[in-house]
C-alpha cells in the first residue's frame, strides 16, 4: 500500500509542480520573488538594507548622507524634503536580459527630512505596485 501511495503521489505531484512552475508567472506579476528578492529593485551606490537599518530617527541630513551615501533621488515637498534610496523598474532598465516576467515587488528605502534637516519619517518595506 506504501508504494502504490509513493507512486501515486509521484505521478500527481510531478506534473502539478510542472505546471506551476511553466504557468505561475501570470500570478506573480508584481510578486515577490524568493530566489532574487530585490531583482527590481534599484539602490543609490551606497545603499544595502542592513546599512540603511542603521538610520535613527535623531540624525540629521548630513549624518544619514555619511552613513548611506547620496540618494538617488531628493524630493523637495511641501516643508520637507524626501530622500529615495531605492526605486521601482530595475529589471526592465537591465541590459538585454529576456524575462517571463518583467515586473516585481520592489524594496523601497526613504527618509523624510523637514526644513532643519532633521528626519520625521523613515520608510522602508516591500512595494507591489
Amino acid at each position: 500500500m506504501r508504494i502504490l501511495y509513493k507512486i501515486l503521489t509521484s505521478i500527481i505531484f510531478i506534473p502539478i509542480l510542472a505546471f506551476v512552475f511553466l504557468f505561475g508567472g501570470v500570478s506573480l506579476m508584481e510578486g515577490y520573488n524568493i530566489f532574487d528578492p530585490y531583482i527590481d529593485t534599484e539602490f543609490s551606490e551606497n545603499y544595502t538594507p542592513e546599512k540603511f537599518d542603521l538610520i535613527q530617527m535623531d540624525l540629521s541630513m548630513e549624518e544619514v548622507v555619511e552613513l548611506i551615501g547620496e540618494p538617488l533621488r531628493k524630493w523637495t515637498l511641501k516643508n520637507e524634503i524626501q530622500f529615495l534610496y531605492t526605486r521601482d523598474s530595475f529589471l526592465s532598465k537591465r541590459s538585454n536580459i529576456k524575462y517571463l516576467i518583467r515586473d516585481f515587488a520592489w524594496y523601497r528605502s526613504s527618509v523624510y527630512f523637514d526644513g532643519k534637516g532633521q528626519i520625521t519619517k523613515i520608510e522602508k518595506g516591500w512595494s507591489y505596485d
